[in-house]
């Protein structure tokens, strides 16, 4: 049994030894706040997390510690190539443009260039990345307001140079989302003056099995390189993986 005193410090990596109805078991990854009470809580290199009251844990081995400050993914700086073009990135919700904070275990929304090319990197190899925050919501919740918001930071973000715009949102309301910004840019014939393509996440980034990362350098990639709009079929898209 660990004494609570005896845990290391949350962020440290760590390979402990636990007694299941299975056996012993040998487990290894970075360790979070715990999930309850007299209990340890570690992140696994497969992405999932696992808990264990302090009860049935036989061993804590620290293999290297936290580092002093945040312990979250270190943001990497990238140079942009000028000869991209820009996309901008518009987040309404979901937790595609989110990456995991180690000391808490929890998902926080990153919206900056660097911060998303620190996570997702493959994308300054698509477009010179620009972001910009409408919200931070359910997919449920959102509303005739909101598309007129995409709809003018669409517009505004072509206003300033941009050959597309990349919109991520919640999965549920995601196609309801991309017909009223068709509707917005092509409901009387016109055409938008850039590629909008919207994207998303069916599994949290905090998992190994994510596909945000996949959907949005896919997503990138059609609105600084795909083909020009010609109206309302093809004026608002949706990009997601296969499957």
């Amino acid at each position: 049994m660990v004494e609570a005193s005896e845990v290391p410090e949350i962020g440290s990596k760590v390979r402990l030894r636990a007694s299941t109805w299975n056996g012993e078991v040998d487990l290894e990854g970075i360790l979070l706040a715990p999930s309850a009470d007299a209990h340890i809580t570690v992140k696994l290199v497969n992405g999932y997390n696992v808990s264990h009251p302090l009860s049935a844990v036989n061993s804590v081995e620290v293999i290297s510690v936290a580092e002093s400050g945040s312990v979250s993914e270190d943001e990497v700086a990238v140079a942009e190539d000028e000869s991209l073009p820009i996309v901008f990135i518009l987040h309404t919700g979901g937790t595609i443009a989110s990456k995991v904070d180690y000391a808490t275990g929890a998902v926080t929304a990153r919206f900056e260039p660097e911060e998303l090319l620190g996570a997702v990197p493959e994308l300054a190899s698509h477009a010179r990345i620009r972001t910009r925050k409408l919200g931070n919501m359910w997919s449920d919740d959102i509303r005739g307001r909101h598309w007129n918001r995409m709809a003018v930071a669409a517009a505004e973000a072509f206003g300033e140079g941009a050959a597309g715009v990349v919109i991520t949102h919640g999965t549920d309301t995601m196609h309801l989302s991309a017909a009223a910004l068709s509707y917005a840019f092509s409901g009387e014939g016109g055409v938008p003056a850039g590629r909008i393509a919207f994207t998303g996440s069916q599994r949290s980034s905090d998992r190994g099995s994510s596909d945000g990362a996949e959907n949005l350098i896919a997503a990138v990639h059609w609105a600084a390189h795909g083909p020009t709009p010609s109206g309302a079929s093809d004026s608002a898209v949706i990009v997601m993986h296969e499957g």
